[in-house]
């Protein structure tokens, strides 16, 4: 069975992918822990590592350390910069949101990632998003110095949180990546996983 690694993104816990379960090993970025610990658990290596949006972009922070570990590589919306896809003030808006109302703030971020059903939200995971949206304000990888060949990097036609010219900056840091579009939103959709993990 191929060994697989999902390393999801913001407000990503693994019930918003169904069927992952019990088939990848799956890590939530702030959700499980910060981006150290997300790292550590990366490490060991396996067939494929999967990262979406903000996992992605801690793979693409880590490429170096994490891509030779790996025999092919997905990364699902990826970014260097959160600040290429979204305006501050933007992110800075869901701050105060979650704050006065943290479930319909994430409700309305899984809208616009275009999930089919989301999950319910989980009252704990409040403080943990709140220092996400933090770290997705300052946090940014430099291109990285590794060979790329067995990277494809995976975006949506019609997503509304990376746009396509912050993806133009990941495929141009690696040089030999591949890149496939599928006309979905942002949240990767079970059978477009299926096809890109297991296929």
């Amino acid at each position: 069975m191929t060994q697989t690694v999902f390393c999801s993104g913001f407000a990503g816990p693994e019930a918003l992918f169904p069927g992952l379960s019990g088939r990848t090993r799956f890590v939530a970025p702030f959700l499980d822990g910060d981006e150290a610990f997300v790292v550590g658990r990366l490490m060991d290596g396996g067939d494929v590592l999967a990262g979406w949006s903000t996992g992605a972009h801690i793979i693409l922070k880590h490429a170096a350390a994490l891509f030779p570990r790996y025999g092919r590589v997905v990364l699902l919306a990826p970014f260097l910069r959160f600040a290429d896809c979204y305006p501050a003030r933007a992110v800075r808006a869901m701050a105060a949101g979650m704050k006065a109302d943290p479930a319909a703030a994430i409700a309305a971020f899984w809208q616009n990632c275009a999930v089919d059903a989301p999950p319910a939200y989980d009252p704990a995971w409040t403080g943990a998003l709140t220092a996400g949206l933090d770290y997705l304000l300052a946090s940014e990888a430099a291109a990285p110095d590794v060979a790329a060949g067995h990277v494809t990097v995976v975006s949506g036609a019609a997503d509304r949180i990376v746009r396509a010219s912050a993806v133009e900056k990941v495929l141009a840091a690696l040089p030999g990546a591949a890149h496939s579009v599928h006309p979905g939103g942002h949240w990767p959709r079970p059978e477009l996983l299926q096809g890109l993990l297991w296929s």
